[in-house]
């Protein structure tokens, strides 16, 4: 796949949420050596952290900026969750992006950290995470968030990238206005991806995304597809993104064609996949980032790569 001509164009990769973490410096070793240029990982209720992980990607690699997606503001004192972003930034310049979200409604109220405003919380986390990490002293006595005479000692000299993750109108209107942008989920197709760029583009603004996409490749195209739809299923069925389920024009219960898979994930044989990877950057994405499926995701990573990244 060629990049533009400013060398715009980015294609990572998910570290899998269930995956095992000792599996991680290998698996950031491997990306890089494939030509990846972004490894992301997850923190999902209750896998592996997330600012964990990805300090462990950096001090792995030399090249490969890493992400983590996306870490629950209700959760996160924004002084503290600031410093350890910073120190991540100022030990491997330039190669982290911060992601935070509202985090899974059951999984917050499972640990009784889910606030009684939610964009509050991740409005006032996201706000004072970036002005701290700007080299701001931050006073804020807000609905969520109280913060008095704080400044980092040592901000970094380039503040990172902090991201919103959210799929719904108000969080997406956030991510444009308040942060650097916005990760969107699996499931976010192309369709999606354009509609948000568009609405934020309307309202005067824009929206930087990174988009994750499901991944499946086969040199049998019905057999990748094949394979994904369980997934696809799940997560349409699942209640928690009905802006991607309808931007993707799906009904719970009905049978998912090849063409809605397509409109959906990066699925198929090499030249299908990387067809699909043209769709979403065509969309507007600006980093996409595949998520593997499979208990043979690494070798997943490997076809990709061989069939698209090269």
């Amino acid at each position: 796949m060629e990049r533009d001509e400013q060398g715009a164009r980015s294609i990572g990769a998910v570290f899998p949420a269930d995956a095992d973490a000792a599996d991680l410096p290998a698996a950031a070793v491997q990306a890089e050596r494939l030509g990846y240029d972004s490894l992301w990982v997850v923190e999902d209720c209750f896998l592996s952290g997330g600012l964990t992980m990805a300090a462990t990607a950096l001090a792995v690699t030399e090249r490969l900026e890493v992400g983590v997606g996306l870490l629950p503001a209700a959760v996160r004192n924004p002084a503290i969750a600031a410093m350890e972003i910073a120190t991540l930034a100022r030990i491997h310049p330039g190669r982290f992006t911060a992601t935070f979200g509202h985090g899974v409604a059951e999984w917050m109220e499972q640990i009784g950290a889910r606030p009684p405003k939610r964009l509050a919380a991740l409005l006032e986390t996201v706000t004072v995470v970036r002005a701290l990490l700007a080299g701001e002293r931050v006073d804020l006595d807000g609905e969520h968030v109280h913060q008095a005479a704080v400044a980092l000692d040592h901000p970094p000299a380039v503040a990172p990238t902090v991201l919103v993750g959210s799929t719904g109108p108000k969080g997406l209107a956030l991510a444009a206005e308040q942060a650097d942008g916005a990760l969107l989920a699996e499931g976010c197709g192309p369709g999606f991806v354009a509609g948000a760029v568009e609405r934020a583009r309307t309202a005067g603004g824009r929206l930087d995304t990174v988009v994750y996409a499901w991944m499946r490749i086969d040199d049998d195209p019905a057999r990748a597809r094949a394979a994904l739809r369980p997934t696809v299923n799940a997560w349409r069925d699942s209640g928690r993104y009905p802006g991607p389920v309808a931007a993707a024009g799906l009904d719970a219960g009905q049978p998912l064609d090849d063409a809605a898979l397509d409109r959906l994930a990066i699925v198929g044989d090499g030249p299908g996949c990387a067809a699909a990877v043209e769709r979403f950057l065509a969309a507007g994405t600006g980093r996409l980032v595949v998520v593997p499926q499979g208990a043979d995701w690494r070798e997943q990573l490997e076809r990709f790569a061989g069939a698209v990244l090269r």
